[in-house]
Protein backbone atom coordinates (compact mmCIF):
# COMPACT_ATOMS: atom_id res chain seq x y z
CA UNK A 1 0.00 0.00 0.00
CA UNK A 2 3.00 2.33 0.74
CA UNK A 3 4.24 1.88 -2.42
CA UNK A 4 0.74 2.74 -4.37
CA UNK A 5 0.81 5.67 -2.35
CA UNK A 6 3.68 6.80 -3.59
CA UNK A 7 3.14 6.01 -6.84
CA UNK A 8 0.17 7.70 -7.42
CA UNK A 9 1.94 10.83 -5.42
CA UNK A 10 4.48 10.49 -8.04
CA UNK A 11 1.66 10.22 -10.86
CA UNK A 12 0.05 13.21 -9.40
CA UNK A 13 3.30 15.62 -9.11
CA UNK A 14 3.84 15.01 -12.34
CA UNK A 15 0.52 15.81 -13.72
CA UNK A 16 0.53 18.78 -12.66
CA UNK A 17 3.95 20.02 -13.28
CA UNK A 18 2.92 19.15 -16.69
CA UNK A 19 -0.08 21.36 -16.28
CA UNK A 20 1.69 24.09 -15.31
CA UNK A 21 4.20 24.44 -17.94
CA UNK A 22 1.31 24.84 -20.33
CA UNK A 23 -0.55 27.53 -17.94
CA UNK A 24 2.82 28.95 -16.99
CA UNK A 25 3.35 29.18 -21.32
CA UNK A 26 0.25 31.07 -21.45
CA UNK A 27 0.83 32.84 -18.45
CA UNK A 28 3.89 34.49 -20.42
CA UNK A 29 2.81 34.77 -23.54
CA UNK A 30 -0.20 36.94 -22.02
CA UNK A 31 1.87 39.00 -20.20
CA UNK A 32 3.92 39.71 -22.91
CA UNK A 33 1.21 39.94 -25.85
CA UNK A 34 1.47 43.57 -26.81
CA UNK A 35 5.61 42.99 -27.61
CA UNK A 36 5.25 39.71 -29.23
CA UNK A 37 2.55 41.45 -31.55
CA UNK A 38 5.37 44.01 -32.52
CA UNK A 39 7.96 41.45 -32.67
CA UNK A 40 9.62 43.03 -35.40
CA UNK A 41 10.63 45.85 -33.03
CA UNK A 42 12.99 43.55 -31.32
CA UNK A 43 12.67 40.53 -33.86
CA UNK A 44 15.81 38.37 -31.98
CA UNK A 45 14.62 38.88 -28.30
CA UNK A 46 11.24 38.21 -29.01
CA UNK A 47 11.86 34.84 -31.13
CA UNK A 48 14.79 33.66 -28.46
CA UNK A 49 12.68 34.24 -25.68
CA UNK A 50 9.42 32.67 -27.54
CA UNK A 51 11.61 29.44 -28.61
CA UNK A 52 12.82 28.95 -25.18
CA UNK A 53 9.15 29.01 -23.76
CA UNK A 54 8.34 25.90 -25.94
CA UNK A 55 11.36 23.85 -25.63
CA UNK A 56 10.27 24.02 -22.00
CA UNK A 57 7.33 22.24 -23.43
CA UNK A 58 8.72 19.70 -26.17
CA UNK A 59 12.15 20.10 -27.68
CA UNK A 60 10.11 19.92 -31.10
CA UNK A 61 8.33 22.58 -30.72
CA UNK A 62 8.53 26.01 -33.13
CA UNK A 63 5.97 28.26 -34.14
CA UNK A 64 5.04 30.59 -37.00
CA UNK A 65 3.20 33.91 -37.15
CA UNK A 66 0.99 35.34 -39.75
CA UNK A 67 0.97 39.01 -40.79
CA UNK A 68 -1.45 41.48 -38.87
CA UNK A 69 -4.39 40.79 -40.98
CA UNK A 70 -7.45 43.29 -41.54
CA UNK A 71 -8.74 42.91 -38.70
CA UNK A 72 -5.86 43.62 -36.74
CA UNK A 73 -5.10 40.17 -35.33
CA UNK A 74 -2.52 37.66 -35.98
CA UNK A 75 -1.95 33.91 -36.56
CA UNK A 76 0.48 32.23 -33.59
CA UNK A 77 0.75 28.80 -34.78
CA UNK A 78 2.68 26.07 -32.70
CA UNK A 79 4.43 23.06 -34.60
CA UNK A 80 6.10 19.96 -33.93
CA UNK A 81 8.11 20.42 -37.05
CA UNK A 82 6.71 17.53 -38.65
CA UNK A 83 7.68 15.50 -35.75
CA UNK A 84 4.65 13.37 -35.13
CA UNK A 85 5.41 11.93 -31.74
CA UNK A 86 5.35 15.44 -30.72
CA UNK A 87 2.12 16.14 -31.78
CA UNK A 88 -0.27 15.55 -28.76
CA UNK A 89 2.26 18.26 -27.17
CA UNK A 90 1.33 20.71 -29.31
CA UNK A 91 -2.16 19.62 -29.17
CA UNK A 92 -2.38 20.10 -25.33
CA UNK A 93 -0.60 23.37 -25.79
CA UNK A 94 -3.14 24.96 -28.66
CA UNK A 95 -6.68 23.65 -25.89
CA UNK A 96 -4.77 25.17 -23.47
CA UNK A 97 -4.84 28.66 -25.02
CA UNK A 98 -7.06 31.39 -23.94
CA UNK A 99 -8.73 33.66 -25.75
CA UNK A 100 -6.90 36.91 -27.02
CA UNK A 101 -8.40 39.77 -28.80
CA UNK A 102 -5.39 40.74 -31.27
CA UNK A 103 -4.45 36.59 -31.54
CA UNK A 104 -5.88 33.63 -33.12
CA UNK A 105 -4.02 30.26 -32.03
CA UNK A 106 -3.63 27.52 -34.05
CA UNK A 107 -2.29 24.27 -34.38
CA UNK A 108 0.14 23.42 -36.94
CA UNK A 109 1.57 24.67 -40.08
CA UNK A 110 -2.08 25.17 -42.08
CA UNK A 111 -2.58 25.03 -45.77
CA UNK A 112 -2.12 28.01 -48.13
CA UNK A 113 -4.85 29.65 -49.64
CA UNK A 114 -3.07 29.79 -52.70
CA UNK A 115 -1.15 27.12 -55.36
CA UNK A 116 1.49 29.29 -56.75
CA UNK A 117 3.95 29.18 -53.80
CA UNK A 118 8.02 28.47 -55.03
CA UNK A 119 10.69 27.37 -53.29
CA UNK A 120 14.08 28.50 -54.31
CA UNK A 121 17.14 26.36 -52.66
CA UNK A 122 20.90 26.51 -54.28
CA UNK A 123 20.88 29.91 -54.66
CA UNK A 124 19.83 29.23 -58.42
CA UNK A 125 17.32 26.46 -58.95
CA UNK A 126 13.89 26.87 -57.58
CA UNK A 127 10.69 24.26 -57.18
CA UNK A 128 7.01 25.35 -57.26
CA UNK A 129 3.52 23.54 -57.37
CA UNK A 130 3.64 23.54 -61.27
CA UNK A 131 6.99 21.87 -61.39
CA UNK A 132 5.02 18.64 -59.30
CA UNK A 133 3.28 15.55 -60.78
CA UNK A 134 2.12 12.08 -58.72
CA UNK A 135 0.29 9.14 -58.62
CA UNK A 136 -0.61 7.24 -55.37
CA UNK A 137 -2.33 4.15 -53.97
CA UNK A 138 -4.10 3.87 -51.01
CA UNK A 139 -2.74 2.37 -47.93
CA UNK A 140 -5.39 2.14 -44.92
CA UNK A 141 -6.30 5.25 -43.83
CA UNK A 142 -3.22 6.77 -45.55
CA UNK A 143 -1.87 7.65 -49.54
CA UNK A 144 1.17 6.57 -50.85
CA UNK A 145 2.99 8.66 -53.37
CA UNK A 146 5.40 8.80 -56.32
CA UNK A 147 6.57 12.03 -56.73
CA UNK A 148 7.57 12.94 -60.53
CA UNK A 149 9.35 16.46 -59.80
CA UNK A 150 10.11 18.60 -62.90
CA UNK A 151 14.58 18.81 -62.66
CA UNK A 152 14.99 16.37 -59.81
CA UNK A 153 18.31 15.55 -58.56
CA UNK A 154 18.24 13.85 -55.32
CA UNK A 155 20.08 16.41 -52.49
CA UNK A 156 18.48 17.07 -48.81
CA UNK A 157 18.11 20.81 -50.18
CA UNK A 158 15.57 19.30 -52.82
CA UNK A 159 13.58 17.16 -51.11
CA UNK A 160 13.63 19.92 -48.02
CA UNK A 161 12.36 22.14 -50.67
CA UNK A 162 9.63 19.77 -51.58
CA UNK A 163 8.46 18.81 -47.90
CA UNK A 164 7.75 22.30 -47.34
CA UNK A 165 6.02 22.84 -50.38
CA UNK A 166 3.64 19.90 -49.36
CA UNK A 167 3.32 21.08 -45.82
CA UNK A 168 2.05 24.43 -47.50
CA UNK A 169 -0.20 22.31 -49.65
CA UNK A 170 -2.32 20.06 -47.27
CA UNK A 171 -0.97 21.48 -44.02
CA UNK A 172 1.28 20.03 -41.19
CA UNK A 173 -1.15 17.45 -39.78
CA UNK A 174 -2.32 16.18 -43.01
CA UNK A 175 0.98 15.55 -43.94
CA UNK A 176 2.24 13.28 -41.35
CA UNK A 177 -1.11 11.20 -40.91
CA UNK A 178 -2.42 11.02 -43.85
CA UNK A 179 0.58 10.26 -46.46
CA UNK A 180 2.32 7.00 -46.25
CA UNK A 181 5.39 6.39 -47.81
CA UNK A 182 7.08 8.79 -50.60
CA UNK A 183 9.13 7.45 -54.09
CA UNK A 184 10.84 10.49 -55.85
CA UNK A 185 11.39 10.44 -59.40
CA UNK A 186 12.67 13.21 -62.21
CA UNK A 187 9.59 14.06 -64.29
CA UNK A 188 9.63 12.77 -67.72
CA UNK A 189 7.64 15.26 -69.39
CA UNK A 190 5.83 13.13 -71.96
CA UNK A 191 4.43 11.04 -69.50
CA UNK A 192 3.23 13.92 -67.40
CA UNK A 193 -0.21 13.82 -68.58
CA UNK A 194 -0.78 10.21 -66.94
CA UNK A 195 -0.21 11.83 -63.45
CA UNK A 196 -2.21 14.10 -61.08
CA UNK A 197 -0.75 17.58 -60.54
CA UNK A 198 0.42 18.12 -57.12
CA UNK A 199 -2.25 20.99 -56.56
CA UNK A 200 -5.07 17.89 -56.72
CA UNK A 201 -3.88 15.97 -53.25
CA UNK A 202 -5.15 18.26 -50.60
CA UNK A 203 -8.55 17.33 -52.43
CA UNK A 204 -7.85 13.55 -52.02
CA UNK A 205 -7.20 13.87 -49.10
CA UNK A 206 -10.05 15.25 -47.86
CA UNK A 207 -11.98 12.87 -50.02
CA UNK A 208 -10.11 10.08 -47.89
CA UNK A 209 -10.72 11.75 -44.62
CA UNK A 210 -14.51 12.11 -45.89
CA UNK A 211 -14.80 8.41 -46.41
CA UNK A 212 -13.82 6.81 -42.38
Amino acid sequence: MKFISILLLALSIFSCSSKEKEEDFWNWFSSNQERIYKFENNQEEIFDELQGKLIEIDSNLVFEFSKIRKDGTREFIVSADGIIASFPAVIKLVEKAPKFKKWEIKAFRQRNKGDDLQIVYDDSLKVAYDDIYFRYKKNLDKLDVELNIRNYRESASMNNAVYILLDGLIGEYDMETKIGGIEWRKLDETKKDSLYKIIQLPKMIDNLKAAK
